[in-house]
């Protein structure tokens, strides 16, 4: 009644062009697809393997795209703080003042040390707002680097995912050859040695994470090893903790993933995470954080 529907052989000779153009399932979007396609291309043309055609255009990429928003980023934070400690240290100041003014016979203004305290802190604040919008260092900036890096890291993993996609129907000998290396095949997990890429993964980002968190917290005071109280319970040190938590649970759920991914995909995350660890190192050398 209804015809057989012929095997389709998976090894059919189709040229490379004609196959990007027909990686078409709904789960795609254009752009990674265009990515995906751009690394073929930049593939069959060069001769590049893909376990150095990957780390090399995440360099390439992090270096032209993410670096110099980093190196601004950092300059500025920089400034921000040296600002901070301007506004910071008027704070006794006004406290001052508000005591001599309620405590003015004339004055019939009652306030509380917790109003004079509050009070305070807004005047510190708005003064805060007007150094920083003088030197054309607002806070909103800051939310830069994120708005770039995070979608530059999100299309680049959907579009190696995309990559290694194996479409037995439309894909030729040479397809599948061309992602294997040395005998391991890069569009699947590494079966061989299962560990090796989630422990590599997850140290260099445990080191992001607390070399972040190191780095952040730091003082003036620790370059000359003059110990200062902390106040850990603050909501400043507080919110620290809570991001730097919710990071190494991320590096957790890192590794796991990594295992089950394409070993093409984690190598692009492995390479992701050492460029950031490095870029932070020698940035710390040039411009430290100092609280």
């Amino acid at each position: 009644m209804f015809a057989r529907r012929p095997i389709i052989n998976q090894y059919r000779l189709i040229p490379k062009s004609i196959l990007s153009l027909n990686r078409t399932t709904p789960s795609r979007t254009f752009i990674t697809n265009q990515i995906a396609d751009l690394f073929t291309t930049t593939h069959e043309l060069t001769g590049i393997p893909w376990v150095v055609l990957i780390p090399l255009t995440t360099v390439t990429l992090r270096t032209v795209f993410t670096l110099p928003i980093s190196i601004m980023q950092r300059k500025r934070i920089v400034k921000q703080q040296e600002l901070r400690k301007i506004s910071t240290s008027s704070t006794p100041i006004i406290k001052s003042r508000l005591a001599l003014l309620v405590n003015d016979k004339g004055n019939k203004t009652k306030l509380t040390p917790d109003q004079i305290q509050l009070l305070a802190m807004k005047e510190t604040r708005k003064r805060q707002k007007l150094l920083f919008k003088l030197y054309n260092i607002p806070l909103w900036k800051n939310v830069m680097l994120p708005l770039v890096q995070i979608p530059l890291w999100t299309t680049l993993s959907l579009s190696i995912r995309n990559l290694t996609s194996l479409e037995i129907e439309r894909s030729t000998k040479q397809w599948f050859e061309s992602f294997n290396w040395n005998g391991i095949d890069l569009t699947g997990p590494l079966l061989d040695y299962p560990m090796i890429i989630p422990l590599t993964l997850g140290a260099l980002s445990i080191m992001n994470v607390e070399y972040n968190g190191k780095m952040i917290s730091r003082r003036n005071t620790d370059n000359v090893g003059i110990e200062v109280y902390r106040d850990d319970q603050s909501r400043i040190n507080q919110a620290m903790k809570s991001i730097l938590n919710i990071s190494r649970i991320g590096c957790i759920f890192m590794m796991g993933v990594s295992s089950q991914s394409a070993v093409l995909l984690s190598l692009y995350w492995i390479s992701s995470q050492l460029y950031s660890l490095i870029q932070n190192i020698i940035l710390d050398k040039m411009w430290p954080y100092q609280r």
